[in-house]
C-alpha cells in the first residue's frame, strides 16, 4: 500500500493560519513605517516654504512709519520733513487698509494665517490670505497641505513680548504640514 502524498485538512488550516499571523504582523510593521517615510519629503519642504517666507519679511523696513524708499530716517525719529514719526502701536499691527501681499511694505503686514487648501485650516486665527498670492505661485499644489501662521510682537530687552514700542519685532512663523508636523521658526527685526 502506498502512502498518500500532500497536506490533511488540519495541516492545511494549520499552515493558513500561520500565514495569516505572519502577513498581519508583517502589515502592522510595515505600514506606519511607509506612512513615516514621508516625514523628511515634508519636513525638505517645510523649511523651504520658511525660508522663503522669511526671506520676503525680513526684507520689508520695521515699521509703515519708517522710510521704506532709502532708509534714511526710522520710525520713532523726524522725518525729512523734520515732522516726528511713531512706530505702530502693538495693538495695531497687521496690513493697513487696501494691502495685499504684493504691496506689504513693513513685517507686520504678514500676520496672520496663511492657507493653501481650505481657510478653515486657519481655525481662530485671522485669515490673511491664500499662500499662493504671498508666494506669487501659479500653482496651489506646490504647497497643498500646508497651512502658515506668522505672529509679529515687539519684544523687550529680556526677549518676551512687549506691550510697548520697543526697537525689535519678533516675527514667529509656523508652518503646518498636517499630519506630517508643525515647524517654527523665529527672527528677528531690529529697528535700524
Amino acid at each position: 500500500m502506498r502512502k498518500p502524498n500532500g497536506f490533511t485538512l488540519v495541516e492545511s488550516i494549520m499552515a493558513m493560519i500561520l500565514i495569516g499571523f505572519a502577513m498581519v504582523t508583517l502589515i502592522s510593521f510595515l505600514y506606519p513605517q511607509v506612512e513615516r517615510s514621508a516625514t523628511p519629503h515634508y519636513q525638505m519642504r517645510a523649511a523651504h516654504l520658511q525660508q522663503s517666507i522669511m526671506s520676503r519679511i525680513l526684507s520689508r523696513a520695521f515699521d509703515e512709519q519708517s522710510d521704506v524708499q532709502g532708509g534714511q530716517y526710522r520710525c520713532g525719529e523726524n522725518n525729512l520733513q523734520g515732522e516726528a514719526t511713531t512706530c505702530t502701536a502693538p495693538a495695531s499691527l497687521g496690513k493697513e487698509s487696501g494691502e495685499s501681499a504684493d504691496t506689504f511694505n513693513d513685517v507686520d503686514d504678514y500676520i496672520g494665517c496663511w492657507w493653501s487648501d481650505n481657510a478653515s485650516d486657519c481655525g481662530a486665527t485671522t485669515v490673511a490670505g491664500r499662500l499662493t498670492d504671498l508666494l506669487d505661485m501659479s500653482s496651489a499644489s506646490e504647497y497643498a497641505h500646508f497651512t502658515v501662521f506668522i505672529s509679529v510682537n515687539y519684544v523687550g530687552s529680556s526677549g518676551n513680548v512687549s506691550s510697548t514700542i520697543t526697537d525689535l519685532k519678533r516675527i514667529q512663523l509656523n508652518v503646518d504640514a498636517g499630519n506630517y508636523g508643525s515647524y517654527p521658526l523665529v527672527a528677528f527685526r531690529g529697528n535700524y
